[in-house]
This record gives C-alpha cells, sequence and structure tokens, in this order.
C-alpha cells in the first residue's frame, strides 16, 4: 500500500512539474512572423542578401509573398497547408497565369535548396526579389 501512494505521489508531482514548465513556456517562435508585415520580410531578405545569405533571403521574399498573395484574398494562408498545396491555389486563383507558374516554380526550387543541399545560391534570391516585384507592382 505504501509503494501505491509514493507512486501516486511522485505521478503528481511530475504531472504538476510538466503543466508548470508548459504553461510558463515561452511562446514559439513561429508567433514572430504573424506580426511581420511583407515589407518587413522584405527589407530581412535585403538585409541577408547583403550578408550574402541569399537562400535565406530568398526564403523570405517566398514568405512576404505569401504575405502578399493572402492580403489580397489570391490565397487563404493557414499553418497546415503544405506549399504544394499553395502552388496548385496560385493555379486555380486570379493570379495572371504566367506569373502563378513562376512563383509556383520558385517555391519549388527555393523547397529542394532549403531541405536539400542549402547551397547558397544568389541565382534564386535574384529571381525571388523580380517576381516580389512585379507581384507588388501588380497589387497596385
Amino acid at each position: 500500500m505504501g509503494v501505491i501512494a509514493v507512486v501516486l505521489a511522485g505521478m503528481t508531482v511530475h504531472l504538476i512539474w510538466t503543466l508548470w514548465v508548459a504553461l510558463s513556456a515561452p511562446e514559439p517562435a513561429a508567433e514572430r512572423w504573424e506580426g511581420l508585415s511583407r515589407r518587413d520580410l522584405a527589407e530581412e531578405a535585403e538585409a541577408l542578401a547583403a550578408d550574402g545569405r541569399y537562400l535565406e533571403a530568398a526564403h523570405r521574399l517566398m514568405l512576404a509573398s505569401f504575405r502578399a498573395l493572402a492580403e489580397r484574398s489570391v490565397i487563404e494562408l493557414r499553418p497546415d497547408r503544405p506549399n504544394r498545396w499553395i502552388r496548385t491555389a496560385l493555379l486555380r486563383s486570379s493570379l495572371a497565369e504566367g506569373l502563378a507558374l513562376e512563383i509556383g516554380a520558385l517555391i519549388e526550387q527555393t523547397e529542394r535548396l532549403w531541405f536539400g543541399d542549402r547551397r547558397n545560391d544568389p541565382g534564386i534570391y535574384a529571381r525571388w526579389r523580380s517576381t516580389f516585384e512585379r507581384l507588388c507592382a501588380q497589387a497596385t
């Protein structure tokens, strides 16, 4: 009977400690992206590219493009939707077909580099920069 009481007491302490740690943990870093505008992301991309971090800069411009597309109601951004869904949604959207295809191809290339060899290719940043500028110009 004494062993059961010790085990139950230990489990109760462990449960309370686990809940305390979980509830006192800071918010996940992903929440930081919600507060950033597409301009903030584009400025971060420019700074990263100036530092020679082209792949990270391209990734920021991809996120800025997603934000711009969501702001214009071209796509609905949700964290549970993968990039494949975004590419398909772009093709079905009101966005000019050429631009939708270009963004879709860039998403695929960026994803391959980001999750692959992480080659720091300045070309991917240049293509995203050009596409992002066209996307923003089309919105005005």
